[in-house]
């Protein structure tokens, strides 16, 4: 019996080796000539934020769908945008050298939530030209957050990490979270954006924004507990979208979004939210749709 979940277990390995092999030697040529530092938008003013849901580099992600494809696709998003501030979730170790070596002009910090080869992360870049990094952090979405950890029936390691920036321009400072929430356990995603709620409570008046993948829909418990002490940013402007952001390839268009920019009570005033929703030659960049906000501190704030 034993023998035999070798041998099973052996076979799925190597099936999975082949497919990655394919995915990085079919499309590596393309991969490597596509990586080019992003430009900016000089002309964009605000705190201009983007969360990205990359899609982890998967063996079963065939031909356009492979990250080796589609990688300068994502980048194609962010210099349309030109974000001063951004999240990535699901970002390997091999994702996250990629952005680096693209966003020229960014600062990063992340943390890996787990040991494995193939962790994963929710790295935050941030313009170094605007803003001075004060403080940075991750901690894990468990009952013991400091230390790696998985609660609440957990499919997998869960973390958050943030810094707190200072504008180079105002001298005034503002906290980023970025977090990726659970995908199976209903009471990990509640808990677990609690412990997020928690951690930011620690900064008292701060003004702060929540971004990432929830996996939860707007009518989730999930949703409530963030919407107790903070607001859901695309409701706070007439200048805003609706529509979903985990398209699974553009097969489901019609689902609710799952995607948040989360912003503290006061502190903010939101002059744009967008999906961004662009194909390239009827490519997908991402499973998910990135989001996009466009924010100023409000004058009340000290």
């Amino acid at each position: 019996m034993k023998k035999k979940l070798f041998i099973t277990a052996l076979c799925l390995l190597l099936v999975c080796v082949l497919l990655l092999c394919t995915g990085i030697f079919g499309y590596y040529p393309h991969y490597k000539d596509s990586k080019k530092t992003v430009g900016f938008n000089g002309n964009l003013t605000g705190i201009n934020i983007m969360s990205c849901n990359l899609r982890c580099i998967n063996p079963g992600d065939l031909g356009k769908k492979s990250w080796f494809y589609r990688a300068d696709l994502i980048m194609q998003n962010i210099e349309k945008c030109s974000p001063s501030v951004i999240g990535f979730q699901e970002a390997t170790k091999w994702q996250y050298k990629y952005a680096c070596d693209c966003l020229e002009g960014y600062d990063s910090v992340i943390e890996y939530r787990d040991k494995s080869p193939f962790s994963e992360g929710c790295p935050i870049f941030y313009r170094s030209d605007l803003y001075e990094l004060k403080d940075k952090g991750s901690f894990w979405l468990s009952e013991t957050p400091e230390v790696m950890s998985r609660d609440w029936h957990s499919k997998c390691y869960r973390i958050c990490s943030y810094v707190i920036l200072t504008d180079k321009e105002t001298g005034r400072d503002f906290v980023v979270f970025n977090t990726h929430l659970d995908h199976v356990s209903d009471e990990a995603r509640i808990k677990g954006i609690g412990v997020v709620l928690d951690k930011i409570a620690q900064f008292g008046s701060l003004p702060s924004v929540i971004m990432g993948d929830f996996n939860a829909d707007e009518n989730s418990e999930t949703y409530a507990k963030a919407c107790e002490n903070f607001l859901d940013a695309k409701y706070q402007t007439p200048n805003t979208m609706f529509g979903c952001t985990y398209q699974n390839w553009g097969e489901n268009l019609q689902a609710l979004s799952i995607d948040y920019f989360m912003i503290s009570k006061e502190g903010w005033t939101v002059n744009a939210y967008q999906i961004i929703g662009d194909t390239y030659d009827g490519v997908y960049p991402s499973d998910h749709f990135p989001i996009y906000i466009s924010l100023e501190l409000s004058e009340t704030n000290g």
